[in-house]
């Protein structure tokens, strides 16, 4: 393990561009702040200067401003509310009330409506609302599923130890949607192409969450450690309809394209509890459960029980076996010293946020050309030194990375978003999850009656991707 951090930090040293040599140029990291602004960028660092406590800081910043508590006025959609502290615990926050995939995604390609309104069709029905928060999608059970490095099993869901399925939901800010929306590229047809490459407008950002749904096994003494959103929209499984459900925040993944990061910067955070610290990252209290780890049991996560995507031929069940996760790698010294640094600051010391930590910041280290040819050559490059347990799980066993993945859409004229291409309205063909569980996890041919998403350039890669991850 010390050998490996050593020749990370020294890679983190050889590939990063630098604008000055040696230590004379070197800069000060920024101090740890709350403040409801994420700072804007993160600069060349020098030449023989450790990069991480930029970039962690950089991701720590985000994470406070996006959480910020916001307006419930749709007229201030995405702007925080700046006579309330961050520890405040009422009402939504800025990412929450940003666009989310089911608003922008409309059945039929219908246009999405304005960034400050709410009215679109809801996948919980015509009775729900998109001012709450919904985990549910338009595809069947879209919501339920990982990503991951596998063509067999192209997708796995996260059961908790309280025997409810994890659930994914995908927000973007308004500078992201009013590029999707200029474009139209919610219709296929629209979509760029290699050969006319259209980035995303600079400070373009989405956020993917992971959220534990909550029983009545979650006591107030775990509920009290959670960011919770009350009365959610969710697709509950045993009553086969929506309804009204806790929520608490286990993951969250940020990412955004800044000038100096044309190929965004990657940041992904957990709650806390989720599986059992390595060695330097904090324990629950004692009678607080974690949520994917069963301590009574082997502290393995065994990848030949990776469940099967959940489709239409393979639902989801009312009361799930929970899965037994752990983390493969301890979190990076620095980023942790990080965290330390953000839990120690009075405004979030005592409050639900010193319960979340940074796992990891990806950033590329060659940012020049823009265009689809140039992945960024991304630091870290690893799969288990940045996976997150809630929304990558088997990430730690399949290696690649975030941006390595993102590369596939970037490649075909697309940036680094891929969810545009999976979710963008093509007629006459399956809905994504259908056209995944059978085409791909399954390996069977998709009905001659919806061949686009399948021979769409980017899925090629994608499938090709997988493959050859598969056969390392």
């Amino acid at each position: 393990m010390a050998i490996r951090r050593i020749v990370a930090a020294a890679l983190a040293l050889l590939c990063l561009g630098s604008v000055a040599a040696g230590k004379a140029g070197a800069q000060d990291v920024p101090a740890p702040a709350i403040s409801p602004d994420p700072l804007p960028d993160v600069p060349p660092t020098p030449s023989g200067q450790d990069p991480f406590p930029f970039f962690d800081n950089y991701s720590w910043r985000s994470f406070i401003a996006l959480n910020w508590p916001a307006f419930d006025d749709p007229a201030k959609r995405g702007q925080p509310d700046r006579s309330k502290p961050f520890g405040d615990a009422s009402g939504p926050r800025v990412w929450t009330t940003w666009k989310s995939r089911i608003e922008i995604f409309q059945p039929g390609g219908k246009d999405p409506s304005a960034w400050t309104s709410y009215e679109g069709v809801n996948p919980c029905g015509p009775s729900f609302t998109n001012d709450v928060v919904t985990l549910s999608a338009f595809t069947a059970f879209g919501d339920f599923n990982q990503a991951v490095f596998s063509l067999g099993d192209l997708g796995n869901p996260l059961i908790a130890q309280n025997q409810t399925y994890v659930r994914y939901e995908v927000r973007v800010n308004q500078t992201e949607f009013d590029s999707i929306v200029r474009n139209r590229w919610y219709i296929e047809a629209n979509l760029p192409k290699p050969e006319n490459p259209v980035p995303f407008g600079q400070g373009s950002t989405e956020v993917k969450a992971a959220w534990r749904v909550l029983t009545d096994r979650d006591t107030s003494a775990i509920r009290a450690r959670y960011y919770i959103v009350h009365d959610a929209n969710v697709f509950d499984v045993a009553a086969n309809k929506c309804v009204s459900r806790d929520i608490a925040l286990v993951g969250f993944h940020i990412v955004t394209k800044t000038p100096h990061r044309p190929q965004w910067i990657w940041s992904t955070f957990e709650q806390v509890d989720n599986v059992p610290g390595l060695t330097t990252e904090p324990k629950p209290p004692t009678g607080i459960a974690l949520s994917f780890n069963d301590p009574s049991k082997p502290q393995a996560l065994d990848p030949a029980r990776r469940p099967k995507a959940i489709s239409p031929t393979n639902p989801p069940v009312a009361s799930p076996a929970p899965m037994q996760v752990v983390r493969k790698q301890q979190i990076q010294p620095e980023t942790m010293k990080m965290n330390n640094a953000y839990w120690s600051l009075p405004g979030i010391k005592g409050t639900v946020w010193e319960n979340y930590m940074l796992v990891a910041t990806q950033w590329p280290t060659q940012i020049s050309p823009e265009d689809p040819n140039n992945d960024g050559k991304p630091f870290p490059d690893g799969g288990s030194e940045i996976a997150n347990t809630t929304m990558e799980t088997y990430f730690q066993f399949d290696g690649g990375s975030c941006m390595t993945c993102h590369q596939i859409s970037n490649e075909q004229g697309r940036d680094f978003v891929m969810f545009v291409t999976m979710d963008a309205f093509r007629p006459g063909a399956l809905a994504t999850a259908d056209l995944f569980s059978t085409q791909l996890a399954r390996g069977k041919q998709a009905p001659p009656s919806s061949p686009p998403l399948g021979s769409d350039p980017m899925m090629k890669s994608l499938m090709q991707f997988f493959q050859a991850a598969e056969n390392q």
